[in-house]
């Protein structure tokens, strides 16, 4: 038997000994020990209990997903709140909650035979200047604007039927000894009716238009076209306007007979409505194409919406 053996076997009864000469110590040691771990716990539940008491309106219980993102080591995705309405969204609430203000209906259209006084009054809304109003006939109004407005969409003027006066100052012309050309100085001629066409509102306009559209499409329908619309016939003279060239050189005049003509053939056999833009002058025909750009789209927004 070797040393350690033999130690190994002395050893064995010398701890046992030990324990028994222990043992009344080591059970009071045991006991006291599982009293303070049971009060321990009675503690942590009655205070688990208070507090649960106190705060469970508060305390929020995570959901599932919550515990599978602490457990997994990611970040709980926080709940979103709902969007509050905008304060444009809030006052179109209030807005259609309140009752709607009932607008008076427009006044019956007149009989278009007795529409001429009612013209008149509208066409001073048109524009401050009362001479424009002044210029509106009091008999056939209705009638005699379509009749207009059909000529110039074919290239005509109804000179007979326009209610604007004839520029004051005479026809001008300048020579250079050999040519007559047409004379820049009597483009000023139509300035004034140019400025108080564009002064004219838009947005009346488009009103007035829509206001007397049928008592016009009447008034076309009388002159042969039943099956077409004056509208698309106004948008037409429209086009017809615009396309109208604009020169700045000189322009060549001839005299055949007692009136002037142009010398150019392109120009000569132009629309008579070209040729009347042509003698106002470059810088009034664009500012009158200008204006009509401006009141064709009006229109058309308008017969759209």
């Amino acid at each position: 038997m070797t040393q350690e053996q033999d130690s190994g076997l002395h050893a064995e009864p010398d701890s046992t000994r030990s324990d028994t000469h222990a043992g009344g110590h080591s059970s009071k040691t045991t006991l006291i020990r599982s009293l303070g771990v049971v009060i321990s716990l009675v503690a942590v539940i009655v205070c688990s209990w208070l507090l649960y008491s106190l705060f469970k309106d508060t305390i929020e219980v995570p959901v599932i997903d919550e515990l599978e993102q602490i457990v997994s080591g990611q970040p709980a995705a926080t709940p979103l709140d709902p969007p509050k309405p905008s304060s444009e969204q809030a006052s179109t609430a209030e807005d259609d909650a309140q009752p709607a203000i009932n607008q008076p209906p427009p006044p019956p259209l007149p009989n278009l035979n007795n529409s001429d006084e009612e013209i008149q009054q509208a066409a001073r809304k048109l524009t401050p200047a009362l001479k424009w109003a002044d210029w509106i006939t009091t008999e056939e109004a209705i009638r005699k604007f379509v009749v207009v407005v059909d000529n110039m969409a074919q290239g005509k003027i109804a000179r007979k039927y326009l209610p604007i006066p004839k520029p004051e100052q005479k026809f001008v012309k300048h020579s250079d000894g050999v040519k007559v050309y047409l004379d820049p100085a009597g483009y000023e001629r139509y300035t004034p009716y140019v400025s108080l066409f564009e002064g004219v509102d838009n947005e009346m306009a488009v009103a007035l238009y829509q206001r007397y559209l049928p008592l016009m499409e009447q008034a076309f329908a009388e002159l042969g076209y039943p099956d077409q619309r004056f509208h698309d016939t106004l948008m037409s003279s429209f086009d017809l306007i615009l396309t109208a060239p604009v020169i700045e050189e000189d322009i060549e005049l001839v005299r055949p007979s007692v009136l002037y003509k142009f010398a150019y053939p392109a120009l000569e056999n132009a629309p008579a409505l070209h040729k009347q833009l042509i003698r106002m002058g470059p810088e009034n025909t664009r500012r009158l194409q200008q204006k009509i750009e401006q009141l064709k789209a009006a229109l058309s927004a308008a017969k759209q919406s």
